[in-house]
């Protein structure tokens, strides 16, 4: 597994993940483990905005831009939720 860096390109793994949002509220599941997971609608709007050509700081400046809040801020707890989902198998680091 790569590092996560703000600068990395953050993508999603069709083959390994089903997502649907209901509501504000994204649902994943992971075909190989089975596991399940729920993100809030923060959570949702990272989820959204990783298209496998943008990078860690870029998914960050647009929720920077949805919400009036510190950019540090921001770039850390999406750097945290990317770091989960990678580990999670969800994402993959380029």
């Amino acid at each position: 597994m790569s590092q996560l860096a703000p600068d990395s390109v953050v993508s999603k793994d069709p083959s390994q993940i089903i997502s649907r949002k209901v509501d504000d509220e994204a649902l994943i599941i992971h075909l190989t483990s089975g596991s399940y997971y729920s993100l809030n609608a923060v959570g949702t709007r990272v989820w959204d905005s990783i298209d496998g050509t943008r990078t860690a700081e870029d998914v960050a400046k647009i929720i920077q831009s949805e919400y009036d809040a510190e950019f540090e801020l921001i770039e850390t707890e999406v750097m945290s939720l990317l770091t989960d989902l990678v580990e999670e198998g969800l994402v993959q680091v380029r």
